[in-house]
């Protein structure tokens, strides 16, 4: 199994406070998904062929506990299913282990210059 893993301080751009919920300054769910997709999209990135890219296709996450700014976050991603659509399942981690989220990211496989073109008329 091939995995990845990335060690962040939640910052206050990390915050559910940036994301409307005002002084909640824990890591918010959007900020999750969007370290899970770059943590996915690095770990992929290697096995693409030239031309190729990946994009976010779906997503399962479970927020189970709250991370405050300046804390410590491990995430982890592990390729699951690999192919046209690779899955991966994740996880948040506090450094002493306990999980803060857990799910699965589906990313798919496309032409990087036919998906931009697509984009942009």
């Amino acid at each position: 199994m091939i995995s990845k893993e990335r060690r962040i301080t939640v910052g206050p751009e990390d915050s559910a406070s940036r994301w409307g919920n005002p002084g909640v300054e824990v890591l918010s769910t959007p900020a999750i998904l969007g370290h899970v997709e770059r943590l996915c999209a690095d770990l992929v990135q290697p096995r693409l062929a030239p031309g190729e890219m990946t994009v976010g296709v779906q997503v399962v996450m479970n927020h189970r506990a709250p991370a405050r700014v300046g804390e410590v976050v491990v995430m982890e991603a592990t390729v699951a299913d690999d192919g046209s659509q690779p899955r991966f399942d994740f996880s948040v981690r506090s450094v002493d282990g306990s999980v803060l989220c857990d799910g699965e990211h589906r990313r798919a496989v496309v032409d990087a210059d036919r998906f931009r073109a697509r984009i942009s008329a």
